[in-house]
Parts: C-alpha cells; structure tokens; sequence
C-alpha cells in the first residue's frame, strides 16, 4: 500500500502505484501515466481479490469511490494508517525513532458523517431525476446512492423525500455548460449529539425561489424528525459547488443547528466548517487537551481555529486563548457560540496567521501554548517561523495531512522546535485519510543560527533556485522548434559552408 491508498506493484522491478487495488490483489489495471521510475494505473477489473479481503459492507463494485478500502477489514485498515503515518515521518520528515503513539480508531465505524452532499442526475434509461455520488474518476457520470455507508443515517429519510419530490414535480437538472435546468445539489447535515438535521437544496438561479417549496417543507417536517431547518441556495457557477456568495433562503424552521463537541454547545450554519467525524472529533479535542496540559496561567493561542470548537475547548482551561481564522463568517459563529456558552476570555482576530503573529508581537502577551490547526497544505515556512519566533512552551500541531505534517517537521527543527509525542486519530474509517495530534517542545540547547550561517543557508537556496531555473530553461529549449530561415539567411549559411 503506497500513501493516498493506492496499490503498489512491481512489472520486472518496475513500479506501478495502482489505484483502487488493495495489497493481495490480482486486478486488470489500464495505466495511464508512465515516468522513468514508475508508472500510475487504475483498476478497472477485480479478478482475484486478497486473502485479507473482506464482503462489502456497502456497493462490491466500489462504484462512487468513497470507500476504498471497505473490503479491508477495520483493524488492518488502522494498521495500514499508523504505517503510513509513520512512514511519512521518517522519510519526509527526517526522524528515524518517530514518537509515535498507536492510532485511535473508531467502536463503529460506519454511519459517521454529519455532512454528506449529493449531486443531481437524470436516468438516462427513464429520465427521472435522482441524487447520487460521482463515479469514481468521472465528474460527469452520478451513480445513484440508496443509503451511504458511512453518512449519519438519520438523514437518510430526508434525501428520500427530496428525491421523490424532485420526480413527483419533474424537476430539471442544472446543466452546467448551458446554464439550464434547476437541481445541482443536496446538502444534508446532521448534529451527531442533538439528533437535528438540516437540509439545502442548491440549484441555479431562479427569479421566482424554489418551485414547489411549499410542498417540499410539508413533505421534510412530516417525514423528518429533528428537522429544524430547509434552506435553498443558489448558485450558477459551472464549477461543482454548492457554496455561494449569497446567503441561503430559509424555507422554513433556522439556517443553523446544534451540535456538541469538546464539551461545549456550537451553532452551525450551512457553509460552516466542521470536522466531518463527530464522533471521533470528541476524542481528537479530548486528546488535544490532554497533550497539551494547559495549565490556568497559560496564554495560548489557536491558529486557523475555524468557527472556535478547539478555541472554546481551551477557554476553560486557560488564562486567555486568541483565535485566529482568515474567514469572517467562520470568526463570526466564534463570536456566537463563545456567547452560547458563556465563555468570555477569548479574543477573535480575522486575517491570515502570519502577518496576525507579527503584529501579535509586543501587543498580546508572549503565548506559552500555540494550536495549529492547518488545512490540507500544511504550513507555509514563514508560518512556522513565525510560531517558533513567539517562543511558546509547546505547540500543538493538528493535522488532517500527516504527508504535510511531515514536510514541516525539518523547518520546526531548523527553528529550534522537535516533536516529543505524535497520536494518529482515524476520522475517516473506509478511506485511506488520517489525523494526527503532535506536540511540539523546544530543542535543549538549541541556539539561533548566526547571521553567517542565515547567509550561507541563503546561499544555498539560491543556488539551487538558479540550477532549477537553468534545468527548466534548456528542457523549453530543447522543445522549442527551430525557425524557418529566410531566403538570405538561408544564402549566407550556404556561402559559409
């Protein structure tokens, strides 16, 4: 198994990563890229499944690719993870002995989204409409969903009713190069704790709202329970989206609902972020608590904090936690929950994180402990420079990309800060995607390079920024086509001859 979940096999000690193949596996693959060391492939026939192998819990043929790795029994699907994770560390990272501690997995590990999202189609046999995932490599082909196996049940019944309406009224589908047509997409979410859901249809524009609303709500509120909100927004992006500029109309009931995580009570609005597995967002905050110590006269701070679930776990535990997050709507359900809950030691900043460290320094008291909570990316070098400059006791680092996480573990050191726990959490079972909590302490006797040795790492850089440059500059050459000479050039390089 490779990193991203992919299949690893060998043709005559020639690598090929192959997707949608599982370790054991005897597949017919099509490749469809090939390098000098490697080549990438796709499975499109499984003929002999592994030993390891397990019966589909949900779909055999893996159709809408969400899952898979669900014919992976549950523990191996964790130790794969923890390999994975741990293989990251020593070859991007550079650590040989990395401090890792076994991975958290889930009691049950199927029905754990509280957001799911399906796409509208059309039958091409019958013509009905009817809401689906996308097919594993296509963004044009939707393959019908009955019920998901790892989507919180309890919206099961609502896309039910928003599929039969769509048919009952003959609904369009949106038809993103035309711009015609209605239905795009339909956005379910569920509060794993308080059991309500909310659901958002998202089409194209439309002058006169929703047809059929009415009909719709009647239909939800009957058939839902702990519906508490029927949005619709719109959209007519050709991109797959269903995010807006625009705000949501409420149909009916509230555009936000309730959940509970670390502890605290948060309103959720439609485009809000929320980590995806309730479940196992609990134990990753209670872990983040634990690793962290925070102590009652620390200050601390809470970088890319969203809409605050960590900020708000902290508060309580902390002299003064600040919160920093680029997106206002996120700072502004902070805002609102920070109020839900009665916490009043935090302090929101909207922007991004370096230029907010910056200025930090010399306005807000030093922190003694930094939360970073990063997306996909990871962190850029300034960021971390900057967090090491602020010299915190410990940095917490929460990461949904360990590979990232492990191209930052050379610029932590370089800044005289090294990992002294790493705890993977698996937020998504069936999937090849991993979590991890690390702490971070300063090195002992770690001392500022020198402004000779800052040169000389300058120096370094920009030589190999000017060999890449060169390398870039005579492959272009290599491919650029001679010009046709002209009758005169032509002359003279015969004359020359």
């Amino acid at each position: 198994m490779s990193h991203g979940g992919r299949g690893v096999a060998r043709h005559d000690n020639f690598v090929v990563f192959v997707g949608r193949a599982l370790p054991g596996d005897t597949v017919r693959a099509r490749v469809t890229r090939v390098k000098r060391s490697f080549a990438e492939a796709m499975a499109e026939e499984l003929l002999v499944p592994g030993a390891q192998n397990v019966d589909p819990q949900c779909d055999p043929e893996g159709a809408c690719g969400s899952c898979t790795w669900q014919r992976l029994p549950y523990e191996l699907q964790l130790t794969y993870k923890e390999e994975q994770v741990r293989d990251a560390i020593v070859r991007l990272g550079g650590l040989e002995q990395p401090p890792m501690l076994p991975i958290v997995g889930m009691d049950d590990p199927t029905g754990y989204r509280n957001k799911v999202e399906y796409t509208f189609a059309t039958d091409p046999e019958t013509g009905e409409v009817f809401s689906g995932y996308h097919r594993f490599g296509s963004w044009e082909e939707i393959v019908a969903i009955d019920e998901c196996l790892i989507a919180d049940p309890r919206g099961n019944a609502a896309k039910h009713i928003v599929d039969a309406w769509a048919k009952r009224y003959d609904l369009k589908v949106f038809n993103r190069e035309t711009g015609t047509g209605l239905l795009r997409s339909l956005v379910l979410r569920v509060g794993h704790a308080t059991g309500e859901v909310q659901v958002n249809v998202v089409t194209g524009s439309t002058a006169k709202g929703l047809p059929r609303a009415a009909e719709l709500v009647d239909d939800l509120e009957a058939g839902v329970p702990g519906i508490v909100g029927v949005l619709h927004t719109q959209t007519d992006s050709r991109a797959e989206t269903s995010f807006s500029e625009e705000p949501p109309t409420v149909l009916w009931g509230r555009d936000w609902y309730e959940e509970q995580m670390g502890g605290k009570t948060l309103k959720i609005r439609s485009n809000s972020f929320l980590q995806t597995n309730t479940r196992q967002a609990n134990k990753l905050y209670d872990i983040v608590l634990d690793v962290a110590k925070p102590r009652p006269d620390d200050i601390a701070y809470d970088l890319y904090c969203g809409l605050g679930s960590i900020t708000l776990a902290l508060a309580p535990h902390v002299q003064e936690v600040v919160g920093v997050e680029v997106v206002q709507e996120a700072i502004d359900c902070a805002i609102e929950n920070a109020e839900l809950n009665g916490i009043e030691n935090v302090e929101w900043q909207t922007g991004n994180v370096r230029p907010i460290l910056k200025f930090a320094k010399g306005v807000w008291p030093d922190p003694t402990l930094i939360v970073v909570d990063p997306p996909r990316s990871g962190l850029v070098p300034k960021v971390v420079m900057r967090i090491c400059e602020a010299k915190p006791e410990r940095i917490i680092y929460v990461s949904c990309n360990p590979t990232t996480f492990a191209g930052n573990l050379p610029q932590f050191r370089e800044f005289g800060y090294e990992p002294v726990s790493i705890q993977p959490v698996d937020q998504f079972p069936f999937t090849s995607h991993c979590e991890l909590v690390a702490r971070f302490e300063p090195i002992p006797g770690w001392e500022p390079p020198t402004a000779e040795e800052l040169a000389a790492r300058e120096a370094i850089k920009l030589a190999a920024k000017n060999r890449t440059k060169q390398r870039t500059n005579a492959r272009a050459a290599g491919r650029r086509k001679p010009k046709a000479k002209g009758a005169d050039a032509a002359a003279a390089d015969d004359q020359g001859a």
